[in-house]
């Protein structure tokens, strides 16, 4: 039996991290002790991937609480990017070509149609039912395409968002090879959001059933900054910056000290002000310990 090696630093330090995933109990996290990525063996054939994300938001049904249509969650998405807002404006500013790798229910094409009008945008979505629904909605003058492989061999763009897509890639070296042929200059951008490996219901909390609430199959890895420094490096990009946002804050967190499952945790919403929420939420921030991190890369 093969010794596993770390797909990132190649290096073979490697513990099991937990057996068993949200959906799959035969896939097991490993855990690199060098750079710290996570990853889960086995993955996803190529044939089980493509079935799984011929219709996405149904196999995500059973996450939920409640019933969510795909336009429930380019609601909650789009409040989000309203919510950290200086960060994704910061983002678009002066961006006249703009391409979106994993566009889901739309939340982020909200954004820019919202703020940046004069944009020019292509979407990628791979998902049959998403690409459906995103076709019919209110997005004139948008591209739409199914893969990277449809773009122009000279397409190029000053800013590339992939949003909750790069856990997903198998073959991270290969994707950001790829992409960084479609970004125009030096100062073109390159922006993931990724989970955390920090998320504080795991590691501050170390709440079990969220732990494996939280890992699922189609999510490969789980990265760290020194991880994405290194597959940085190796793909001809440097880092231009990280940021850090709090999506779940502490009503939510409370809902699952009790609870130990999704539920509606309206009730601790209520009970605290907006400002105790956000200072919670800015507390998680500035010691990294979040449930999402963007990674901001641009060319060496």
């Amino acid at each position: 039996m093969r010794e596993p090696h770390c797909p990132v630093c190649g290096g073979g330090d490697i513990t099991l991290y937990m057996k068993g995933v949200f959906d799959c109990e035969s896939t097991s996290v490993m855990e690199c002790n060098g750079c710290g990525l996570q990853f889960l063996d086995p993955m996803m054939s190529d044939e089980e991937e493509h079935e799984y994300y011929r219709n996405y938001y149904e196999n995500q049904k059973t996450r939920h609480y409640k019933t969510l249509s795909v336009k429930d969650i380019q609601t909650g998405a789009l409040k989000n990017y309203d919510r950290y807002k200086d960060i994704y404006l910061d983002l678009i500013k002066d961006k006249k070509d703009i391409l979106e790798i994993g566009s889901g229910s739309g939340g982020f094409l909200r954004f820019v149609k919202g703020n940046s009008p004069k944009s020019s945008v292509v979407s990628i979505e791979k998902s049959e039912s998403n690409r459906d629904f995103l076709k019919d909605g209110d997005f004139n003058g948008i591209t739409f395409l199914n893969d990277l492989s449809q773009l122009g061999q000279e397409s190029r763009f000053d800013l590339i968002a992939a949003f909750g897509v790069f856990e997903h890639i198998k073959n991270g070296v290969s994707f950001l090879e790829m992409v960084r042929r479609c970004l125009k200059d030096e100062n073109s951008r390159l922006a993931m959001n990724i989970p955390n490996k920090r998320n504080p219901l795991v590691d501050l909390y170390h709440i079990d059933e969220f732990r494996k609430f939280s890992y699922m199959k189609q999510h490969y890895y789980t990265y760290t900054e020194r991880s994405l420094e290194i597959l940085a490096a190796r793909t001809g990009y440097v880092i231009d910056k990280f940021n850090y946002m709090q999506v779940w804050g502490l009503d939510n967190h409370l809902s699952w000290l009790k609870n130990k499952r999704p539920q509606n945790f309206k009730i601790y919403t209520d009970i605290f002000s907006a400002e105790t929420l956000k200072s919670y939420d800015n507390d998680l921030i500035k010691r990294k310990m979040t449930d999402l991190m963007m990674v901001v890369l641009k060319k060496s």
